[in-house]
C-alpha cells in the first residue's frame, strides 16, 4: 500500500535553527519538525452525498451478522466524527445488511444502496476475519476489499472499473497471546476486531497520523 511522510518546513526549522543558536540544537528540532509523518487517504468521500457502508461476507468469514454490523458502525462514527460524511447524510449500516438479507441473493451493490436510499455505498467485502492464522497464536486478523459506488449512475467510483477492490489488512492486539479459551472471551475478541476493522476502514478515507494507523502491510 502507499503510505507517504509528510514533512514540511523541516529544512527551513533547521536553517532557523543555525543562525539561532548553532549546529547542537538541529537535530532535536528536525526530529519533531519530522514526526511520525501521516498515512494519507486513498479517496475522498463527499460530505455531502448520502452515503452508506455495506459489509458484505458472502463466503460466511463472520460467525454473526451482529459483527458486521459492529464493523460498519464502527467506520461510519469515525467518518461523521472526522466530518467526511455529514450525520444527515450517513445512512445506518445496518438498513443496507437488512435491504441485501431481504433480496434474493442477485442484488447488485448499488441497489443495495438504491434501497436504502443512499446516493454512495461503501462496500466492503470481508476475505478474512479469524483469530488465529496458525489455531494456536492469539493473532486476530481482518481482511477487506473495499470498492466506493456510485448508486445514482451504477457506476463505480474507486477504484477504477476493472481493478481490483482495495486490499486492506487489520490486526488486533493485546497482551493474551492465548487463544481464547471460552465463547465469552472468543466473542470479546471478535467484537475488538470488528471495531478495529471499522475504524480501519474508516481511515482509507482521512489521513492519519503514522502511529494511529491501524492499516497494515
Amino acid at each position: 500500500m502507499s503510505r507517504l511522510v509528510r514533512t514540511p518546513l523541516t529544512a527551513a526549522l533547521a536553517l532557523l535553527a543555525l543562525s539561532l543558536s548553532g549546529c547542537n540544537i538541529v537535530a532535536p528540532i528536525v526530529a519533531v519538525a519530522q514526526g511520525p509523518g501521516e498515512v494519507e487517504a486513498v479517496y475522498e468521500l463527499n460530505p455531502d452525498r448520502k452515503t452508506v457502508i455495506f459489509v458484505d461476507d458472502p463466503a460466511n468469514k463472520i460467525a454473526q451478522r451482529r459483527t458486521r454490523a459492529t464493523i460498519g458502525e464502527a467506520c461510519q462514527q469515525a467518518l461523521m466524527r472526522k466530518k467526511k460524511v455529514r450525520e444527515e447524510n450517513m445512512i445506518d449500516t445496518r438498513s443496507a445488511i437488512a435491504a441485501a438479507a431481504n433480496g434474493d441473493g442477485t442484488m447488485a451493490v448499488t441497489e443495495i444502496g438504491e434501497a436504502v436510499g443512499a446516493e454512495v455505498i461503501v462496500y466492503a467485502l470481508v476475505t478474512r476475519f479469524d483469530m488465529s492464522g496458525d489455531g494456536a497464536d492469539f493473532d486476530p486478523t481482518a481482511e477487506v476489499e473495499v470498492k466506493v459506488f456510485d448508486v445514482t449512475t451504477h457506476s463505480r467510483l474507486w477504484p477504477p472499473r476493472g481493478e481490483p477492490g482495495y486490499r486492506s489488512r487489520f490486526s488486533g492486539s493485546g497482551p493474551n497471546r492465548y487463544m481464547p479459551s471460552t465463547r465469552t472471551d472468543l466473542l470479546r475478541a471478535q467484537n475488538e476486531l470488528a471495531m478495529i476493522t471499522g475504524e480501519g476502514l474508516s481511515q482509507l478515507f482521512y489521513d492519519v497520523e503514522r502511529p494511529q494507523s491501524l492499516r497494515k502491510k
